[in-house]
């Protein structure tokens, strides 16, 4: 039977060498193992960059190419070791035996050498964050150094855990003991039981959705009886917000898996009503239905860089061929949707990515293509509840822009983009 380290070690191998996401690897452990799965993986991930380095000046040799799994081993040992409450000796015994095992007598050796110095850089290494070089370079076409640098600050944290509620948000901030925000986001503190056991879950009375990907559905304003079409709508979080605030709503998405996981997450939050599913590609539908309406909202297909905090596999995966490949699809859905807006409609477009040439770059394009279309400003739309103001500077030239240290007091977000258009003329 094969070790829950083990199973960790083949895990973050598929990770890192076939480019898999963690959650969909999940299922793997038992129930009772996922927790200390989670946290060592996605721990190891988020310190990978530091480790790497501080290994780099302790290893005598590089590890070949054949005995690739040690440096699996070291990984995890070292994140247990300078990150987790396992004792030193105990780590170390642990995979030494696995190095035996996996890669031999002489390999554990060396594992067993390089963990004892390991375990005097604990002070140096809390502290200790960088992003791998790859993902640096996406971030260093639109953003300061300073700016990087907190954004690698963020990673020394773990992700908040972020809610929307149906109503009555300051009421279920006082039952779940929550932070409210003034867009009615509730945080919860990181003690919070398990999701499906609080308060409120069974009977649908709000979702898990982080604050950042709460705010462009804020951004409409009023929407009650508008006719929406929420583009690449699963697993729909902002299909919720939408049909929470009273629009009638077309959800489409081109996967039938994805779209069953919605249609589950509506039905648990009684929120079927006024709601019309379609299993379609946007492209085609679009092309071939004559259909207009008030707000079409384009939560668009992109690189996901902006989440790397809460799936930290993204800072391995991700380079900008990733982000080449997904522009020309944000483009045309831009373009394609352009023509089914009424007369004031408004065209919201947002990504959960960190580079702005899936953002800012995007609608500065669409606008010069399109000057039937102008900017709404933002800032006056986010307000809805009597909470923690949001930082000034999120808002910025009438477009949304989140950064991962924004809020930071209060635990950061999800870097992420919109903006809202209007079709006026």
């Amino acid at each position: 039977m094969m070790s829950l380290r083990i199973q960790c070690i083949k895990t973050i191998e598929k990770i890192l060498e076939e480019k898999a996401f963690f959650n969909a690897l999940k299922s793997d452990f038992k129930t009772q193992d996922t927790a200390f799965a989670n946290f060592l993986i996605l721990t190891a991930l988020r310190r990978k960059s530091v480790i790497d380095k501080l290994l780099g000046k302790i290893l005598v040799k590089k590890i070949s190419q054949k005995n690739k799994v040690l440096e699996y081993i070291l990984l995890l040992a070292s994140t247990e070791i300078l990150y987790m409450d396992t004792p030193d000796y105990a780590a170390i015994n642990e995979y030494v035996n696995i190095a035996k095992k996996l890669s031999g007598k002489f390999s554990s050796s060396m594992v067993n050498a390089v963990l004892r110095k390991i375990c005097n850089h604990k002070d140096e290494m809390q502290n200790a964050a960088e992003f791998p070089e790859t993902f640096k370079q996406i971030l260093k076409d639109d953003y300061k150094k300073e700016q990087i640098h907190q954004m690698e600050q963020m990673l020394l944290s773990e992700p908040p855990l972020d809610i929307t509620p149906k109503e009555n948000p300051k009421f279920w901030a006082q039952e779940l003991n929550g932070t409210l925000f003034e867009n009615g986001t509730i945080r919860l503190k990181k003690d919070a039981l398990s999701i499906t056991s609080l308060k409120g879950y069974k009977e649908g009375s709000w979702w898990v959705q982080d604050l950042a990907a709460s705010l462009p559905v804020c951004l409409l304003g009023n929407i009650k009886g508008k006719k929406v079409l929420d583009l690449c709508a699963a697993p729909g979080g902002k299909t919720a917000q939408l049909l929470s605030k009273g629009a009638v709503v077309t959800a489409l998405d081109i996967s039938q898996d994805r779209l069953e996981t919605l249609k589950e997450n509506m039905a648990r939050l009684n929120l079927t009503e006024n709601l019309n599913i379609l299993c379609a590609d946007a492209f085609k539908y679009l092309e071939s239905t004559e259909d207009i309406f008030d707000i079409i909202l384009i939560d668009a297909p992109c690189s996901a860089t902006g989440t790397f905090r809460r799936h930290p596999e993204i800072l391995f995966s991700k380079t900008f061929d990733d982000i080449k490949s997904v522009q020309n699809i944000q483009q045309k859905l831009l373009e394609a949707s352009a023509s089914h807006l009424c007369l004031d409609g408004k065209l919201i477009y947002c990504t959960c990515s960190v580079a702005k040439k899936e953002g800012e770059e995007q609608i500065e394009k669409f606008l010069k293509n399109h000057p039937e279309f102008t900017l709404q400003d933002l800032v006056s739309n986010v307000k809805t509840c009597e909470g923690i103001n949001l930082d000034k500077n999120i808002v910025d030239k009438k477009v949304l822009r989140t950064l991962s240290y924004h809020m930071k007091n209060f635990g950061g977000m999800d870097s992420f983009f919109a903006a809202c258009m209007v079709r006026s003329k």
